[in-house]
């Protein structure tokens, strides 16, 4: 693998690595990237590097929108419920939703952070992601 491949993954990883803290914007342009050198043809080396970033990026996305989706629709049926039924025991779950979701997303951005290294110890040893 080339340096410029390899600065090319990097930049790619942490653009990725940033996509929290940079609501998405980062980990928008480390696709568009990783796409741009995939359809300009790469080794096996860098091809797996750059898919991982792509596959990775889409997982965590539709995670997060599934996430956020199930959190929004469980709030509503329990403040429902709780409009009709005023239980101590639905105020709490309503105020415990946030927290529990929360909690969830933060183990997943963990999860995100983990794997971008893990990517980047295995490209500082030139190898191959496993697909």
């Amino acid at each position: 693998m080339s340096s410029d491949n390899k600065s090319g993954v990097r930049f790619a990883y942490i653009a990725s690595f940033l996509t929290p803290l940079t609501l998405m914007l980062s980990g928008i342009v480390a696709v568009i990237y990783a796409a741009y050198k995939l359809n300009k043809g790469t080794d096996e080396l860098t091809y797996s590097h750059y898919y991982t970033i792509i596959r990775t990026f889409f997982l965590f996305f539709t995670f997060f929108v599934v996430l956020g989706v199930t959190a929004a629709t469980m709030t509503g049926m329990v403040a429902g419920a709780e409009y009709w039924v005023h239980s101590p025991f639905l105020d709490k779950l309503l105020s415990a939703i946030p927290v529990v979701g929360l909690i969830i997303a933060a183990l997943a951005i963990v999860k995100w952070f983990v794997k971008h290294i893990q990517g980047l110890k295995l490209l500082s040893q030139n190898k191959p992601i496993a697909l």
